[in-house]
């Protein structure tokens, strides 16, 4: 309910309708162009359950890449996105849903990025990846993100309560509470920040749960007064 989705859609170009604001790209308005190389993967993967994993992304290339292309240059471009999400131990397995077995939450939600990847998009928007994965798969999965950021791609992603090796790897925060924003910089000086505004934790905690209660009013973040 802090605006997180709402905040991407808008980025990613999804939402349309009446909102206060610019999104500006290089000081412009958003061209078609730039709208082409923006990927968005949003929080609910939409995946045909019972093609596997190589042949989601396979047919995902032949209907997303020029026509110009060759058949071979797609399924080669498929293969690359297989390797690049370290996807080839389940390549050949279904991707599956809740109702039928098939991978597993993170390898999914790692299919649903590769459709993006496929059209090699220089800034890739991602509505709650980690939703629904245990603390070890979401690090996987964002240790992934993260790889992706250093070969030159911009990732923006919204999280709701990350672990703290997650947040570790986070190079900036925004922090939303109610559509309002509390924190805006780099993840290593958030808790900085706040102590230099009296707020600080009563005891060593995640950093993300400690923003987050104090998001929410939580009794246990005290402020840390000087008279």
């Amino acid at each position: 309910g802090s605006g997180k989705s709402t905040l991407l859609s808008i980025l990613g170009g999804r939402l349309a309708g009446r909102h206060s604001g610019t999104v500006l790209a290089g000081g412009r308005a958003p061209s078609r162009f730039v709208q082409r190389r923006t990927g968005f993967v949003a929080q609910d993967d939409v995946l045909h359950p019972h093609l596997t994993v190589r042949e989601t992304l396979t047919f995902c290339a032949m209907l997303r890449l020029p026509r110009s292309a060759p058949a071979a240059t797609k399924a080669a471009a498929a293969e690359a996105v297989i390797a690049e999400l370290g996807l080839g131990a389940c390549a050949d397995t279904i991707v599956g849903n809740a109702f039928v077995r098939g991978v597993s939450g993170g390898e999914r939600k790692r299919v649903s990025i590769g459709h993006e990847l496929l059209v090699n998009p220089s800034l890739l928007v991602l509505d709650e990846p980690t939703s629904g994965l245990d603390s070890t798969a979401a690090a996987r999965l964002v240790a992934t993100l993260s790889a992706l950021a250093r070969k030159g791609r911009t990732v923006v992603l919204s999280v709701h309560q990350p672990s703290s090796r997650v947040y570790s790897m986070f190079d900036s925060v925004l922090l939303l509470a109610e559509g309002s924003c509390l924190y805006i910089g780099a993840g290593r000086d958030a808790m900085d920040y706040f102590a230099s505004v009296g707020f600080a934790p009563g005891l060593h905690v995640n950093p993300a749960d400690f923003m987050l209660d104090l998001a929410n009013g939580e009794s246990y973040v005290r402020l840390q007064a000087t008279l």
